[in-house]
């Protein structure tokens, strides 16, 4: 049996050791830590890595994945970028001089990228990094706003530039869609109408085209106006009396005239099968007008 006072002695030792041991144990994993960004120019956090740790930052919004951009990247084991995260994990230890660049961008918000420095330290890495953005104010979602709405705009404008560019059709494809027969086209000046137009749009080089089922019109318009004009829609309404007709197409060089531009426009109206005697000698008036009909071009006397 032990004696007391040998026992307490155990006890001691063995409590001692206990001490000793937890004061030799490794540290564990490293605490987690939070960046803010701000946004300032030449922002770019700091980062620590280590061979054989994987470090991930998470963001506190989504990124735009294939825009991410890594110097080195041949340097890692591992690089893995998710909706809002970036693993990684170096092959080799970097030196404490070294800098690599990581670059994100994000899908919305501002900063709308960030640059971070990848480093090494002896005794120090990063796990897990939370990279959080400042609340923006609401001048700077003002700003953000008007940003939006000017890509937008600019995406409007080239939609209708396109949509306004004429389609390519070949002559073999033109006879077969039975616009044109053996008697051709006839044309006609229209200057002596287009003469007779007031109001801010002027006109110049006007002319109408005539074939078995068709008539075109063509001219040239200046706005003078302040405000700019866009030809949305077209339509005709003959001198002789009956309902109007509206254009099967109407097509602009620019798809906006701004104050003081100019450009060419073309109208063409889908007609009843006729001789080429019957052609261009029924007379219309011709009103081209912008999308909501509140500013329109007026041209009388137009033999269709």
């Amino acid at each position: 049996m032990f004696r007391p006072d040998t026992l307490s002695l155990a006890l001691a030792l063995w409590l001692v050791g206990l001490a000793a041991t937890a004061q030799t144990a490794p540290v564990g994993h490293s605490a987690p830590r939070s960046v803010v960004l701000t946004g300032k120019a030449g922002e770019a956090p700091l980062i620590f890595l280590a061979p054989g740790i994987v470090t991930v930052l998470l963001l506190d919004a989504p990124l735009v994945r294939e825009a991410v951009e890594l110097e080195g990247r041949a340097r890692f084991s591992v690089v893995d970028v998710g909706e809002r995260t970036v693993t990684l994990s170096p092959a080799v230890a970097l030196g404490p001089a070294e800098r690599l660049a990581l670059r994100v961008t994000y899908r919305e918000g501002i900063p709308s990228s960030a640059v971070f420095l990848l480093t090494g330290q002896p005794g120090q890495r990063d796990e897990v990094v939370n990279v959080l953005r400042p609340q923006q104010s609401g001048e700077a979602c003002r700003v953000e706003l008007a940003a939006l709405r000017g890509q937008c705009e600019a995406q409007r404008q080239e939609l209708e530039a396109l949509k306004a560019r004429p389609a390519a059709l070949s002559p073999a494809a033109f006879m077969l869609a039975g616009g044109m027969d053996g008697s051709g086209i006839q044309g006609k000046d229209l200057n002596d109408a287009c003469s007779k137009v007031r109001g801010t749009l002027h006109l110049q080089g006007c002319e109408v085209l005539g074939a078995a089922t068709w008539s075109l019109m063509v001219f040239e318009v200046s706005n003078t106006a302040d405000e700019p004009w866009s030809p949305a829609w077209a339509e005709v309404i003959p001198v002789a009396g009956g309902a109007p007709r509206r254009a099967r197409a109407v097509l602009s060089g620019q798809p906006i005239l701004s104050s003081g531009a100019s450009t060419r426009v073309a109208v063409e109206l889908e007609m009843p099968m006729r001789k080429s005697e019957a052609r261009l000698t029924e007379p219309h008036t011709l009103r081209v007008c912008n999308g909501d009909g509140s500013r329109c071009l007026s041209i009388p006397n137009v033999k269709l």
